[in-house]
């Protein structure tokens, strides 16, 4: 359930709690008058600032929350007016509500994967996760694996879509890419433009992400490809780089770069960074 639809439950429920609003309903307003939302206000008051507003559309807001603006304490109101109009963000935001999901990683959370596997599915990342419906399996750790391309490649070749997560050494920021086709073994290609031993492996949902130290949901960004036909640059004999864009986000053993290339946006303000940390998921549904 998202917050709208909490929001709608929450003014229907109030209405019910109140005979005085016998007959009136959410979608008729014209029979309403001053003091049929102040009864509304006092009723809902507990539970109002519960809701997170600042996750809800601007077009929601308009068609579902404007004609109850009243009961709405005014500092919340006017805090969601400026959010919405004036892109200012609002001091005392709660937490996403988007639920939880295993992962056995020490770079990430359980909320972090839970935002990732939305990306995957091109949803918001405060979306509720419905309970054992995706999976994160670790196949690759640096510091128990090794930081050696080699290696990156070994445990993950043919093993379908993969997200990678990476801590920078330079300054703790956690940023990562999804590959939904996988790393291919090196023995041909598939699913790509062949030349010179260097092909494009296609897609249009791949993405890369950045989600700041991990501890503040607002730093949170995905950058989407932009051309399907340049998202993962891939080797057609050897072992290569993690490649995302032949310049967005490239890993080679210790070390990687981030260039905006043919991804939405940069993820870093660094284009050279080292690598403290790294975790590959094999990502699949149940």
């Amino acid at each position: 359930m998202d917050e709208i639809e909490l929001w709608n439950n929450l003014i229907k429920w109030g209405i019910a709690q109140n005979s005085e609003l016998n007959g009136k309903n959410a979608t008729n307003l014209n029979r309403w008058n001053k003091k049929d939302f102040l009864t509304l206000k006092n009723t809902l008051d507990p539970f109002i600032s519960h809701i997170r507003y600042f996750n809800i559309s601007s077009k929601d807001f308009h068609s579902k929350i404007w004609p109850f603006k009243t009961v709405l304490p005014e500092a919340i109101f006017e805090d969601i007016v400026s959010f919405h109009f004036a892109d200012t963000q609002p001091e005392n935001r709660l937490p996403l509500r988007n639920g939880k999901l295993p992962v056995d990683s020490i770079i990430i959370k359980p909320k972090h994967a839970a935002i990732l596997a939305n990306w995957t599915q091109r949803k918001d990342a405060n979306v509720k996760i419905p309970k054992d419906k995706y999976n994160f399996n670790l196949i690759y750790r640096g510091s128990r694996d090794g930081l050696d391309i080699n290696t990156m490649r070994s445990n993950c070749n043919g093993q379908g879509a993969t997200i990678l997560v990476i801590k920078v050494k330079e300054n703790g920021t956690i940023i990562g890419g999804y590959n939904p086709n996988g790393w291919p073994y090196q023995t041909g290609y598939n699913n790509g433009y062949y030349n010179n031993n260097y092909y494009w492996n296609n897609t249009t949902e791949s993405f890369i992400f950045s989600l700041g130290d991990g501890k503040d949901s607002k730093e949170v960004k995905i950058s989407r490809v932009t051309n399907g036909n340049c998202a993962i640059y891939e080797h057609y004999r050897v072992n290569t780089a993690l490649n995302f864009g032949n310049s967005d986000l490239i890993i080679n053993g210790a070390n990687g770069t981030c260039n905006k290339a043919n991804y939405e946006s940069n993820i870093m303000d660094i284009n050279n960074f080292s690598i403290e940390e790294m975790e590959i998921f094999r990502f699949y549904n149940n």
